[in-house]
């Protein structure tokens, strides 16, 4: 500790180098000798050299670490890209199986902590519940990490993901002429041209609900402003599906609503559910899945499914593609899935 006298007045300084490996000198005001007692002084001066010891760098503000709670929020302003859904599910995780964690500073979250939990979530939302949870844990540990120095993730170190079996949901060719006759018998003919919509173009349940007829365009290629993966692109319908939601206009008509497939009873404006039902029991995203597989069966190469799906590919060539390009080989792409789908129907 020194005394600086200074044209205005003495002041407590403590000079030390800092354990961080640079060996750098600092110089820390303590106050002025008129504010601060010499035994208070000492005692702060104390205070600094074990900092110092410890590598700290006294001079700088100490961040405050957030919390789960705030690290989700956090980390939602940063992605303005994520679609409603999407928010919806991460918050919910964090409300629920993550509750536990919600208002605890994430550096003082360890892997005994994370592992127990996920054991607790596994016996009551099981596996795939579990393991959702965690990978949002883990999220948002790894985006906190970004800005301030933490331990390693625990959730990689201290959990054993449980083991998903991936779900085999596609329809198959036996099943396909039952799936037609029920698509057929139903009776809300706007929502069976969605659900139409989806199994022909393996488009994800919010974008064809939320489909507007000014995003159709003349050519028959749906403009999707907003996909799970952040994306927009244009997706080419078939035939089928452009003559189906022809019909949909003109039922539609007396409502002048600007949503393909509207709903006067949602806050959207559009259909806001689609789920199983005991006169159709498949799921929406089980649409996906058949698209998926029947487009293999129809010779549809990995990359044309991976653009029509709006599925990622990290592959660096995938980058030199300009999709706009492939309008026209997109559309046969989807017409012969099409045709096979028609295949079965009557059958």
């Amino acid at each position: 500790m020194r005394l600086v006298v200074g044209k205005k007045g003495t002041s407590y300084k403590h000079v030390g180098r800092i354990n961080d490996g640079t060996d750098r000198y600092v110089t820390v005001t303590i106050g002025r000798t008129d504010e601060v007692s010499l035994r208070a002084a000492r005692e702060r001066s104390a205070e600094l050299r074990l900092a110092l010891r410890r590598g700290e760098d006294p001079r700088r503000p100490k961040v405050k670490v957030p919390t789960i709670e705030e690290a989700m929020e956090r980390y939602l302003a940063g992605r303005p890209d994520l679609s409603a859904e999407t928010v919806r599910w991460y918050r919910k995780k964090v409300e629920v199986p993550l509750a536990p964690l919600r208002k605890l500073p994430v550096d003082r979250i360890d892997r005994e902590t994370v592992r127990s939990l996920h054991e607790k979530i596994t016996q009551k939302a099981g596996p795939y519940g579990a393991n959702g949870a965690m990978r949002v844990l883990k999220l948002l540990l790894n985006d906190v990490a970004r800005t301030h120095d933490l331990d390693p993730n625990p959730v990689s170190r201290g959990v054993r993901m449980n083991k998903e079996e991936p779900r085999d949901w596609a329809v198959g060719p036996q099943e396909m002429p039952l799936l037609w006759r029920r698509l057929d018998d139903m009776e809300d003919r706007v929502r069976r041209a969605c659900w139409l919509l989806m199994m022909a173009t393996g488009l994800r349940s919010t974008n064809a609900r939320s489909a507007r007829w000014e995003h159709l365009e003349d050519d028959g290629v749906l403009f999707v402003p907003k996909a799970k993966s952040g994306r927009s692109f244009r997706l080419p319908l078939p035939r089928l599906v452009i003559q189906e939601l022809g019909e949909v206009k003109e039922l539609t008509a007396p409502l002048e609503s600007p949503q393909i497939f509207p709903s006067s009873g949602s806050k959207s404006g559009y259909i806001e559910r689609m789920a199983r039902t005991t006169e159709f029991p498949y799921a929406p995203h089980q649409m996906r899945h058949t698209y998926r597989t029947h487009a293999l069966e129809a010779g549809i190469d990995f990359q044309s499914v991976t653009m029509l799906m709006d599925h990622a590919n990290t592959h660096v060539s995938f980058n030199y593609v300009t999709r706009a390009h492939l309008t026209g080989h997109l559309r046969e792409c989807q017409e012969r899935v099409c045709s096979r789908l028609l295949s079965y129907q009557g059958s």
